[in-house]
């Protein structure tokens, strides 16, 4: 398998490095258009749970990718998934949003008569299930059982635009999501005044060979495991199905992360991001990331994967793939090839070599993971990881044809037209012959 990527294009440039270290101009999400076009939505406020759903930049592409121009964020649920009745489902990033008004249970209150399954009256935080902390112990994250939250913050939906068909305007509604054990989680901290994190899917949405759709998301820092009721400190990776057109979807999945030191390490965050994808023999490929700097303060970590061979019903023992994996995206071409592209540091490629994805392609290094702090505008003596590395390294695939994908990613080091480096986003084209 020959893996050809081709010299990058820039789509947008933001502010330099030195400016703002880490938020703003990052996360490209693309996203194929029903005529044709490619939209690139790209991050630009802080990367926290108060700013996931603030107002994205907006980019297309009419010619696959070889120039881009922006588009106003209205653009945003044309970019949803096509069902069969020719409406469009998308999924909009939330922000998280404060619940200090609500009173909260002391932690002394817990007796042994204390109830930790009764539901919470409104206006009051039950005892959690769970804590962890992040950054040392300056973050707080309180884990709730949603079923123990009172009604308004125990709802089990995703909120939705819907375009329907033959019409332009989108409507917002909520579907309903099928998730046992659904855990809330709650920052408390000087920069979090006990903000309620949002749900909502992580990963691409995809129609299986069944005719279903499928998405992936992930657990809160903290969850309730649904096999055996107890709390984990670490993240577990969900995998939903909706066999009704994204109106209702159920937990087909569901990937706790078994920390034992050595297979699974403890300096872990457990499995977060995470993609999935149909294989030409029929089976199904599961990929995991596991870093999470807040928990462990390493911003790498293995990154895993798991075969299913009964559509997803069961999977196998995940198994170290990479020595990194931060935010694995999986893409099918027509040709039957499927691409992997994961990073920090460093960014990737692998193409499988057989029809089950048990085999692989040597990686393909798009962006080195060596020390690129020397491509600073101002010369830095002892980087940090992010100065050093030089990227956001959350790259994303979209398939352009049966042999080619264009792959999306930052750069924080790349000049403009006066030589001054700047946080920009790219893209290439990646494409695989025999």
């Amino acid at each position: 398998m020959k893996i050809t990527v081709s010299k990058e294009q820039l789509i947008v440039q933001g502010m330099t490095p030195e400016e703002n270290p880490w938020g703003a101009y990052q996360f490209p999400h693309p996203y194929r258009l029903a005529d044709g076009r490619i939209a690139v939505a790209v991050h630009v406020e802080a990367d926290d749970i108060k700013s996931f759903g603030k107002e994205n930049r907006w980019f297309v592409s009419s010619d696959n990718g070889e120039t881009f121009s922006e588009t106003d964020s209205s653009i945003d649920a044309w970019c949803g998934t096509l069902l069969a009745n020719g409406d469009l489902l998308y999924f909009p990033p939330e922000s998280g949003f404060s619940v200090s008004s609500y009173r909260e249970e002391k932690f002394a209150n817990r007796t042994l008569g204390y109830d930790m399954k009764k539901r919470a009256g409104e206006g009051t935080l039950p005892l959690p299930d769970g804590v962890t902390a992040w950054w040392g112990g300056s973050t707080t994250i309180k884990a709730y059982n949603a079923d123990r939250l009172p009604p308004s913050l125990a709802e089990k939906v995703w909120n939705a635009k819907l375009i329907k068909k033959g019409e332009s305007a989108a409507q917002k509604i909520k579907v309903n999501v099928n998730w046992p054990s659904l855990t809330r989680v709650v920052f408390s901290s000087r920069e979090f005044d006990n903000i309620l994190k949002p749900i909502f899917p992580r990963g691409p949405v995809k129609r299986g060979p069944d005719g279903a759709l499928w998405v992936t998301t992930f657990s809160g820092e903290g969850h309730i495991n649904p096999a055996n009721g107890q709390y984990s400190p670490y993240y577990s990776a969900e995998l939903f199905r909706s066999d009704d057109e994204g109106m209702n979807w159920d937990m087909h999945a569901h990937m706790e992360y078994p920390a034992d030191g050595n297979e699974y390490p403890y300096l872990s965050g457990g499995f977060s991001d995470s993609d999935i994808e149909f294989m030409p023999d029929g089976s199904m490929v599961w990929f995991f990331r596991s870093a999470w700097y807040g928990s462990t303060t390493y911003e790498w970590a293995p990154m895993y994967m798991s075969r299913s061979t009964d559509m997803g019903r069961s999977w196998s023992k995940p198994q170290k793939f990479a020595f990194t994996g931060i935010l694995p995206r999986l893409c099918r071409l027509g040709c039957g090839t499927t691409l992997i592209c994961y990073a920090r540091p460093g960014i990737f490629i692998q193409a499988t070599l057989d029809d089950s994805g048990t085999k692989w392609s040597d990686p393909v290094v798009v962006m080195t993971p060596e020390d690129r702090s020397h491509l600073a505008n101002v010369k830095i003596e002892n980087p940090t990881f992010h100065e050093w590395d030089g990227a956001c390294n959350n790259p994303e695939l979209l398939a352009l044809d049966d042999h080619t994908a264009m792959l999306f990613y930052s750069d924080f080091y790349y000049p403009d037209a006066h030589g001054t480096k700047r946080k920009s986003i790219l893209c290439r084209k990646i494409t695989v012959s025999e």
